[in-house]
């Protein structure tokens, strides 16, 4: 009941503060809106993209240098290190960046978000951008009238921009006023205990607003109305970039460990150089007066120099620890451990058996029949299938003759979070155990391994038509429907037949098995049937239909051919029938 009741207590509280002190409202009033205009940017860029700044931070990541650089350009051009940390952890998931790459793109979003602030230091305190605002808005929103997504891309670029200009100016406002009633600069705290506690405020302010680039937006307006003194000015900043780095963690929670280590490597490279430009924040300080007339700063624009202390902050954290981004993976590594699920774990690859070569054959062919095993389960999902009830044929055509009842089976997620451990412990256990072994019976673990990836081949494969599948087996033209069943029966009949030779006991049963299996295959090419052709002659399914089917039974068939091929080598031990499943 405590709560429930917490969050409507909290907003009347909000409430009366806002409805009883108008300069807070003001202020309050140009946060949220700065608020809303990132979140409109976010989503303007994204769209305006259409995939680019993806294939860039995949392609221009080849060293830590042009990490670095990805990450400061494309955080400049987005205005949003949320993002690109988000685009970086998802990456990682699937392996498409390294983790070093994806710190140093982190890295250099973190100098690519100092651009904010140097944004809000040159337009929005000593020009009246409200009278700009107003336009970007009414052009924004006229753009997200069209159906182009480029357009409606930059229409939502326009409202960010628009709504960012306007809440700085409330914020300028609110100040202004506030300064003018109350003399916050009076509250001002000087020396190491002032800087301690104005960290801590922009570490917490930063955490509540969830954006360091508005608490910097913040700051500024206040030191430029003289709410604060530049030094507590600079501590708030040191503040902020420590309270993203608790953004960052708390959105890891949801991801896997490549994104914990990410965060991890943001809050250290954030924490340990917060903690080095607090300790010497004076000598910061005069760097940065000295700088300033070189930038063409002058001596009382406080403002602008708070952005250049910023940029300096990150700079400097880039130069310190980037030459130690492997040392820092590989600490993340040991902090943060891989989580192996017990269907993930190896049953079978023993240490003991390494230097024994016939039992290594017998663990590596065991735990890869037990790959194929899980492999098969997925793939029948993916047709949706229920395996529980699926043991011989006629259970096979009593499933598919009813009303298809989605399986949602995510089969990347299940390779990276099950299958792929396994296919990596099977060649890494193999490549240590061949050390031992003769001629012939290295051979005979090649070719168990050439089974394991063509296993992980045929689940690939099976991801490429579930999205067909699942689409035409709901359309309401009868003939596709049933081609695609065709499929669905055919594809899991094989892995039936498969499951029997599995089960033979002598040699000559398991021969006898695989030239039925070979037999049915030769009768399943589509392609070569003419079926398709006809189809379309006698209008019974669409052109587009048609391809979608010709893509599809062709990759089937290519499925059906892989495992043939994998249940003469693994099913097995005599290696001279491994030519069998491709004549």
């Amino acid at each position: 009941m405590t709560k429930k009741l917490f969050v409507p207590i909290l907003f009347l509280v909000i409430a009366y503060f806002v409805i009883s002190m108008e300069n807070l409202t003001v202020i309050l009033s140009g946060i949220a809106i700065f608020l809303i205009g990132m979140f409109f940017m976010q989503d303007g860029f994204k769209l305006l993209s259409g995939g680019i700044l993806e294939k860039l931070l995949q392609k221009f990541t080849s060293n830590t240098f042009y990490a670095i650089l990805t990450g400061f350009l494309s955080t400049s051009v987005v205005q949003s290190s949320s993002i690109i940390s988000l685009v970086v952890i998802s990456f990682l998931s699937v392996e498409l960046i390294t983790l070093v790459q994806g710190i140093g793109i982190i890295f250099g979003s973190n100098l690519g978000s100092t651009t904010t602030a140097w944004i809000v230091s040159s337009l929005g305190v000593d020009v009246k951008i409200s009278i700009y605002a107003m336009p970007m808005i009414l052009f924004g929103v006229l753009l997200r009238f069209f159906k182009n997504n480029s357009y409606k891309g930059l229409g939502n670029v326009l409202l960010g921009l628009g709504f960012i200009f306007l809440g700085i100016s409330y914020m300028k406002d609110g100040f202004d006023t506030l300064k003018n009633s109350i003399d916050l600069a009076s509250y001002s705290m000087e020396g190491a205990l002032g800087i301690i506690v104005y960290i801590l405020i922009g570490a917490i302010a930063t955490v509540v607003i969830q954006s360091s680039a508005a608490t910097l937006a913040i700051i500024i307006t206040a030191l430029s109305a003289g709410s604060i003194i530049y030094i507590n000015a600079l501590a708030l900043a040191i503040g902020a970039n420590v309270g993203t780095t608790f953004t960052a963690i708390i959105a890891s929670l949801a991801s896997n460990e490549n994104g914990k280590r990410v965060a991890f490597a943001h809050f250290t490279f954030n924490v340990i150089t917060a903690i080095i430009i607090t300790t010497f924040i004076y000598s910061f300080k005069d760097l940065v007066d000295f700088l300033a007339p070189y930038l063409g700063i002058s001596e009382n624009n406080y403002t602008m120099k708070l952005s250049l202390f910023h940029t300096i902050f990150s700079l400097f954290g880039i130069i310190l620890l980037s030459p130690f981004i492997n040392q820092i993976v590989n600490l993340s590594k040991k902090l943060i451990k891989t989580k192996i699920s017990a269907a993930s774990r190896p049953k079978y690859l023993l240490d003991s058996n390494l230097t024994i070569p016939d039992t290594a054959i017998v663990s590596i062919r065991k735990e890869t029949i037990s790959l194929y095993e899980n492999c098969q389960k997925a793939m029948l999902h993916a047709l949706n299938l229920h395996t529980s009830n699926l043991k011989t044929k006629e259970d096979l055509k009593l499933q598919i003759s009813k009303e298809v009842s989605k399986i949602d089976t995510n089969i990347d997620e299940i390779y990276h979070t099950n299958l792929k451990i396994i296919y990596s412990e099977i060649i890494k256990y193999s490549s240590f155990a061949q050390e031992n072994m003769t001629s012939s019976q290295q051979r005979e673990v090649a070719d168990i391994k050439r089974c394991a990836k063509l296993i992980v081949e045929v689940l690939k494969d099976t991801r490429d038509i579930q999205k067909n599948l699942n689409f035409y087996l709901k359309s309401r033209n009868e003939y596709i429907k049933e081609e695609y069943n065709l499929l669905r029966e055919e594809l899991a009949a094989i892995l039936i037949d498969i499951n029997l030779l599995d089960s033979q006991e002598t040699e000559l049963e398991k021969l006898t098995q695989l030239e039925v299996i070979k037999s049915t295959l030769k009768t399943n090419d589509l392609l070569k049937s003419g079926k398709i052709d006809a189809l379309i002659r006698e209008d019974k399914i669409k052109a587009t239909m048609a391809t979608s089917l010709i893509n599809d039974s062709a990759t089937v068939y290519s499925i059906q051919k892989k495992l043939v091929e994998m249940a003469s080598m693994l099913f097995f031990n005599n290696t001279l029938l491994k030519e069998i499943g491709n004549k």
